[in-house]
C-alpha cells in the first residue's frame, strides 16, 4: 500500500468517527411514547389547570405548591370515581433512557401522593414520556421549566 492511500484509509477512518459525515440527526415529538396500559380512553386535556405538577431541575420531589394540588385533585378524583392517568416530562437534557427513568419517577411520585391522598391504586395508571412531548420547544431554562412537569388526565 502507498503512502498515498494509506493517507486515504486514515482520512475515511476519522471521517466515518467524527461529524465529517453528511448525516443528520433530528430530534422529533413523534418518538413512540412508553404505552400506558389502560383498558379506557384518556382524555387529551388534563384534569383542570391545576393538574400539572412542576419539578426542579433533575429531581422528583414534590413541594408544598404540588402537593397541595394534589391534595384538591385526589378530593375530585375520589368523588367522581374517575380513573387517572398521570403523565412524567423532562426537559431535553439528558439521555433518552435517563429521561425516561426521570420521568416514571415525577409519574409515580404522583402517583403514590394520589394514593396516600385516598385514591385506589386500581384508578390510576403512570407513563413516562421523557422529552418526547415537550410543552415548551426551546433551549433555555424557560422552556426547561416548563417542560420538567407531570400532567394528570382523567378517562
Amino acid at each position: 500500500m502507498t503512502l498515498f492511500q494509506e493517507f486515504l484509509a486514515l482520512v475515511v477512518i476519522i471521517c466515518s468517527f467524527s461529524a465529517c459525515t453528511n448525516t443528520t440527526i433530528e430530534r422529533t415529538s413523534e418518538a413512540t411514547a412508553v404505552p400506558a396500559i389502560a383498558t379506557s380512553t384518556y382524555s387529551e386535556p388534563s384534569l383542570a389547570s391545576s393538574s400539572t405538577v412542576y419539578f426542579s431541575y433533575d429531581n422528583y420531589n414534590i413541594n408544598s405548591t404540588g402537593s397541595e394540588k394534589i391534595k384538591s385533585l385526589a378530593s375530585i378524583v375520589k368523588e367522581n370515581g374517575l380513573n387517572v392517568r398521570v403523565e412524567g416530562h423532562c426537559d431535553e437534557r439528558g439521555t433518552r433512557e435517563y429521561n425516561l427513568a426521570l420521568g416514571e419517577k415525577r409519574a409515580n411520585a404522583i402517583a403514590e401522593l394520589l394514593i396516600i391522598n385516598g385514591v385506589s391504586s386500581s384508578n390510576i395508571t403512570t407513563v413516562s414520556y421523557g422529552e418526547e412531548k415537550p410543552e415548551s420547544r426551546g433551549s433555555n431554562e424557560k422552556s426547561w421549566s416548563k417542560n420538567r412537569r407531570a400532567l394528570i388526565k382523567t378517562s
